[in-house]
């Protein structure tokens, strides 16, 4: 698609940093930020917003496999060990969802 017309919009000193910061954060140039965003085209994500959604597929694994061993066991004795295994994920998870996390926090907790 040919794109040979131009957009005109005025906006103050504050609202130019603003939209120039988002558009480097999505790693995209100021004009394919704004068609994205005033078309609703989807954004891409960038590469920390890909890690944080490998990192949570991980967690999520592994509580998939804490709740299938504790119905599994569910007479065993170390149900209090999986309740701070569960908490531990949770903490993460809520690290993760707001972007603290870290290289140490892989989320295996194997």
């Amino acid at each position: 698609m040919s794109r040979g017309r131009f957009l005109k919009v005025r906006v103050s000193d504050a609202e130019l940093m603003e939209v120039r910061a988002k558009a480097f954060h999505a790693d995209m140039t100021v004009s394919n930020f704004m068609r994205f965003r005033v078309m609703d085209y989807r954004l891409r994500r960038t590469s920390a917003d890909k890690e944080r959604l490998r990192q949570l597929a991980r967690i999520s694994n592994n509580i998939n496999q804490l709740a299938r061993w504790a119905n599994t066991h569910k007479a065993a004795g170390p149900a209090l060990e999986i309740l701070l295994w569960l908490n531990r994920l949770a903490v993460e998870v809520m690290d993760i969802a707001h972007g603290d996390a870290t290289e140490e926090g892989s989320g295996n907790v194997d």
